[in-house]
């Protein structure tokens, strides 16, 4: 059910994200740009008079996105707070039948296997942890020692 739910939000968002695009393709001068790359601008870019420009579009066209998106992220965050709720309880509700009709040994294994699971769980998510951490530190490293070379090329 919350799978279910998450790919509900996900679909109106995606709808959003339709309805700006088409919106954007009915606006002369809003036309979409290649963002341009997180690095620190050289010199000459800076004086180029196209960037002032694209960044320009690039404001209005993310202004425009929001401008429709959050009204429709409010809606949706509503109804979630509405029926999420309601929903919780009835499958708790559920859940708590289903159990009481279930003969003692076999509610012992499964609570067993409950707790094996989410100790696999946490091991799981513990390892993850470390493997993004060290790949973020790898994207420091990598972008530490690139900086270093722009800054030497500069100084030339």
């Amino acid at each position: 059910m919350s799978e279910a739910r998450g790919n509900l939000g996900r679909a109106v968002l995606i709808t959003a994200f339709a309805v700006g695009v088409a919106t954007w393709a009915g606006t002369p001068a809003a036309q979409p740009t290649k963002a341009p790359a997180a690095t620190a601008p050289t010199p000459a870019a800076t004086k180029d008079p196209r960037i002032a420009e694209l960044d320009s579009q690039i404001k209005t066209l993310k202004d425009q996105y929001h401008s429709q998106l959050d009204p429709l992220e409010v809606q949706v965050k509503a109804l979630r707070d509405k029926f999420d709720p309601q929903i919780t309880a009835l499958e708790g509700q559920r859940h708590d039948l289903v159990e009481a009709g279930k003969a003692p040994q076999v509610r012992a294994l499964d609570d067993q296997e409950a707790a094996e699971l989410k100790q696999l769980a946490d091991q799981e998510k513990s390892e993850v942890d470390k493997v993004r951490q060290r790949f973020a530190d790898e994207r420091k490293e990598v972008q530490a020692k690139y900086a270093q070379q722009r800054q030497q090329l500069a100084h030339k």
